[in-house]
């Protein structure tokens, strides 16, 4: 007889191996609860709602390992779950030209208008992509090489309304980039999506023409041009974004009205390295030139190499036993037990890329008048965007705290209880202080300021998610932090690696074209 370790390697392997061979002929239907923007969320992901339960719905009983692993082996067959993500080989590599200029113009304090800021200030490889804040601190911060929670404002004022996502696999994204979406894929009159891009620059779904040819790219447009995250107060005569990218790209190239505005200055042997050009500064250093770089060192950043992954490749060890559990919890549908994760956060990506509101406290500076946050209706003021936010992706979450729109959860287990209980868990953040609560503003003297009318733009959110059709899970504690432990599977051993992230962060020993690279000071 075959031991129950042996049982176990064979209904893993195949399972994975019965998920490779499946073709998937069944019809997506995404979920009424989420505004997929007209997005077919089958994308060769599997359908979540056409096939029958595999799964008992008496997800209790699910205590040992080898009960965990036959569950899970069902669920990978019913799925089509895999470990192979579309997009992910074809990154481009970090030792590339192009993107070793991107990785230098990404941490260049140059482009941010004052010379006090750089991309890799708010989205830093050693701080899970992001900043570790529940919101970014641009232009005003005290200490411009301060990242993470060392990074303090003055006067504390805060003047960004959201939290910064992480960069950590942004160019597996095919729909849409920012919280509100407003980087987004053109969809046409059929609903059919399109290889164009819409940005803040055209109206909502309308092409811009100086986009480039990837979201990643067409990100890296905008940052530079806000006026609290980059730009700050410098180049006071211009009055279009174009204007401000102009003196940027100006700045970099020495040549226009910025020349000689860097006291050191090599970046056209570093273009014509990365491009192979002699061109002239004023034909290859342009902005379309400097988003491309930086958006293809953003697309290198392609970390899936998790636990989970490595279990879906036949390695029945990878994850514990909690995980095991907590991967079956994720899977099953709400109806049938489980939590369900997958509805919006299905796919290999972990996300379907579409808008929900689940009621994230409201809190901070908003976005409107109210100090409320409104987020996709921002950009398509339809009622159903109303507190919807961009659902993102999963993969690596255990290093981007703290979570939401607002960063208002520092924990994932903060984030499982929300979703099993929204009112309480609004009702507890304020029991904590709000955002006098959070580490960021723990030393803010001046930190209820940030609560003002958050209590009321809460229970707006709360009011408007009671209506929707999204159903809560029923998971008890034990079964939250199986759920909390399977999330920490999604983490790529690179992300947690110090030695091995570094190779996305430029050395203080290489050659920095404008001695204005980010020495970022942080506590890890």
């Amino acid at each position: 007889m075959k031991s129950s370790s042996l049982v176990l390697n064979s209904i893993v392997i195949s399972a994975v191996l019965i998920t490779a061979v499946v073709v998937n002929t069944a019809s997506a239907s995404t979920p009424n609860f989420i505004n997929s923007e007209r997005v077919n969320v089958q994308e060769h992901e599997g359908n979540i709602n056409a096939l029958p339960t595999v799964v008992s719905a008496n997800l209790a009983v699910i205590s040992s390992d080898a009960t965990a692993d036959e569950a899970l082996a069902n669920l990978i067959i019913e799925k089509r779950l895999r470990s192979a993500i579309r997009g992910a080989r074809r990154a481009p590599s970090i030792n590339e030209p192009i993107t070793q200029l991107g990785m230098k113009l990404f941490f260049t304090k140059a482009l941010g208008g004052e010379k006090t800021v750089a991309c890799a200030t708010c989205h830093h490889p050693e701080l899970g992509g992001a900043d570790q804040l529940s919101f970014s601190i641009g232009t005003n911060a005290i200490d411009p090489d301060a990242i993470g929670l060392e990074r303090k404002a003055l006067n504390n004022e805060v003047t960004i309304p959201r939290n910064a996502p992480t960069i950590f696999n942004t160019g597996l994204m095919r729909r849409t980039l920012f919280w509100d979406g407003r980087v987004e894929m053109v969809t046409n009159e059929q609903g059919v999506r399109t290889n164009q891009i819409s940005t803040p620059d055209s109206t909502f779904n309308s092409v811009d023409v100086n986009a480039g040819d990837s979201l990643t790219a067409a990100l890296s447009r905008f940052p530079v041009t806000s006026v609290e995250e980059m730009r700050g107060s410098a180049f006071p005569q211009a009055t279009t974004n174009d204007e401000v990218r102009r003196h940027l790209a100006e700045r970099i190239g020495d040549y226009g009205g910025e020349t000689g505005s860097l006291d050191t200055n090599d970046w056209l042997a570093h273009f014509q390295q990365a491009f192979n050009s002699d061109e002239p500064a004023q034909n290859l250093i342009t902005f379309d030139s400097i988003a491309l770089a930086l958006g293809q060192y953003q697309q290198s950043l392609v970390l899936v190499d998790s636990d989970w992954h490595r279990y879906l490749n036949g390695d029945p060890t990878a994850l514990n036993d909690q995980q095991k559990r907590g991967a079956v919890l994720y899977f099953t549908p709400r109806e049938d037990g489980g939590a369900g994760c997958d509805t919006c956060h299905g796919g290999t990506r972990f996300t379907r890329e579409g808008f929900v509101n689940v009621a994230y406290p409201q809190f901070g500076i908003g976005t409107q008048p109210d100090k409320s946050d409104i987020g996709r209706a921002a950009i398509d003021p339809t009622r159903r965007n109303q507190f919807a936010f961009r659902i993102p992706s999963l993969l690596n979450v255990a290093l981007t705290a703290p979570y939401g729109h607002a960063g208002s959860f520092e924990t994932l287990e903060q984030v499982v209880a929300h979703y099993v209980d929204p009112a309480t868990s609004i009702e507890q953040f304020f029991q904590r202080g709000g955002a006098c609560g959070l580490p960021q503003f723990a030393d803010n003297e001046n930190c209820d300021e940030l609560n003002d009318q958050a209590q009321q733009n809460s229970q707006a959110a709360l009011n408007r998610f009671e209506r929707s059709r999204f159903v809560k899970p029923i998971l008890n504690a034990e079964q939250q932090q199986d759920v909390v432990a399977f999330l920490h599977a999604l983490t790529d051993h690179c992300a947690t690696d110090t030695d091995c992230i570094q190779q996305w962060v430029p050395s203080d020993s290489s050659n920095d074209p404008d001695n204005l690279q980010l020495r970022a000071r942080f506590t890890p």
